[in-house]
């Protein structure tokens, strides 16, 4: 397949998934009664599931860490998806998932065309221009819409 298809593709995919994934989440959490447990389980299933696609992917051989130029930043990105995963557990019971969703896109254009513009993080900036701009903008309308209603 085409990587010009197959990865909007599998980016759409990953955007269904994120609009699912809060409601099974909440559904544990009425189960457990307690968001934070809740989120644990998700990352723990999450993280065996990983595990072994790793082994598979790779013929069986773990990861090598290689920390020549690792920086403390670097690890993150799991508790900023932590942070994601337990919003939305204490977010979407009260908000719906389709509300939650359109608020979290907005946060997430938003500080994504902050960190093209100056080239955060990324091998070269993109810049946002007017066509940018007015997406943007519609988008954030589209989200405060959403919540107002």
């Amino acid at each position: 397949m085409n990587i010009a298809i197959l990865f909007p593709l599998l980016a759409f995919i990953g955007g269904a998934m994120t609009a699912y994934q809060p409601l099974v989440n909440a559904k544990l959490n009425e189960h457990l009664s307690a968001p934070i447990w809740a989120s644990f389980v998700s990352f723990i299933v999450g993280t065996i599931i990983l595990f072994f696609i790793g082994l598979f992917m790779s013929n069986g051989k773990f990861m090598s860490i290689q920390t020549d130029g690792l920086k403390w930043w670097m690890f993150t990105g799991g508790a900023f998806g932590a942070f994601f995963v337990t919003v939305s557990i204490y977010v979407v019971p009260y908000m719906g998932v389709a509300t939650m969703i359109s608020v979290m896109v907005a946060g997430q254009l938003l500080v994504a065309a902050v960190l093209a513009h100056y080239g955060i993080l990324a091998e070269q900036a993109h810049p946002i221009n007017l066509q940018k701009f007015i997406g943007m903008s519609l988008l954030a309308i589209g989200a405060i819409i959403t919540v107002r209603a």
